[in-house]
């Protein structure tokens, strides 16, 4: 299938060129907030304070601000990861780029997902073809205790949600080729075999049951993390913030936020199952009764409409 593609920095930049410098502090980690019955404080670790009405927690499924909201909102390791990477359209073979570079690409090896699709090149022109790349992600179960083994790094640092790239162990990349080799196709494995250091996402659900305590809230990542498969993590940030600025009344924030917090959680909790439901088959390993999906089923299931979502 087709796809349509975005350059995030140009997204970044339309976004933030739309907040005054003096409103965005950069190299600030909050480390502590508090609030009362007319206002919050967020403490920095460079000894800076900001006092306001309202504090938004918005970083990601990692975020250590979550707690203040609802401290039972816990990452859970899905029992697979994905490997991801990216190779420039001019690497690839030419019998490899009129396959890869035209279309959305979905192979599923027995209890496995790959899926590539073209995305911008970093230079002049990136939406040409030629000058783009090919992004991949390959969806490969991991018990626990694999797991664990992945995520132990060159320098023999223990690494608990994920691994920097040059802290991947060789052997674990050589096995991810050979492995590569022997189940992909040519097109696929050639995007594997030129990817100069491929990464690792390991996959988590995260599920909130609160997202507001009185003047703190959270949203996005930060409350609710549906598996990649939905391809709606954006989408629903986006949304969670849009339809926050309908209940900000100055007067009647306090109470209105219960019926926005209601109204997101639903929406948080719909999407995570969902992703769940996508992702099923690729954290049974070794099971007799795995039942894969059909190559057309899962085109049709991923990254798409809400409203197109058959319940």
């Amino acid at each position: 299938v087709g796809s349509e593609m975005c350059i995030r920095d140009s997204l970044y930049s339309l976004l933030r060129n739309n907040i005054p410098n003096k409103n965005y502090y950069m190299d600030n980690d909050c480390i502590k907030i508090i609030q009362d019955k007319k206002n919050t404080v967020a403490f920095f670790n460079n000894k800076k304070e900001k006092k306001d009405d309202l504090i938004i927690i918005a970083n990601g499924i990692k975020s250590e601000l979550r707690k203040y909201v609802d401290n039972d909102a816990k990452p859970e390791y899905a029992g697979y990861v994905g490997w991801r990477g990216v190779v420039n359209e001019d690497e690839l073979t030419e019998k490899s780029l009129e396959v890869l570079s035209n279309y959305f690409v979905v192979v599923l090896p027995y209890n496995q997902q790959i899926a590539a699709y073209p995305i911008a090149g970093e230079g002049k022109d990136p939406f040409k073809k030629g000058n783009r790349r090919i992004n991949w992600i390959w969806y490969k179960p991991a018990s626990k205790i694999e797991f664990k083994n992945i995520l132990l790094g060159k320098s023999g640092k223990q690494y608990l949600d994920g691994i920097p790239p040059n802290e991947i162990r060789d052997e674990i990349s050589m096995e991810l080729l050979l492995e590569a080799k022997e189940k992909l196709p040519p097109q696929m494995f050639e995007l594997v075999n030129k990817t100069a250091q491929p990464l690792i996402q390991p996959i988590f659900d995260l599920e909130s049951k609160r997202m507001v305590n009185n003047r703190f809230l959270t949203l996005g990542d930060a409350s609710f993390t549906a598996r990649p498969h939905v391809g709606m993590g954006v989408t629903k940030a986006a949304i969670d913030a849009f339809s926050l600025s309908d209940y900000l009344n100055p007067t009647t924030f306090e109470n209105d936020l219960t019926k926005w917090e209601k109204e997101r959680i639903k929406a948080g909790s719909f999407l995570v199952e969902r992703s769940r439901e996508l992702g099923k088959y690729l954290s049974k390993k070794d099971d007799d009764n795995l039942i894969m999906p059909e190559v057309i089923n899962v085109l049709e299931d991923t990254a798409i409409s809400l409203n197109d979502i058959k319940n």
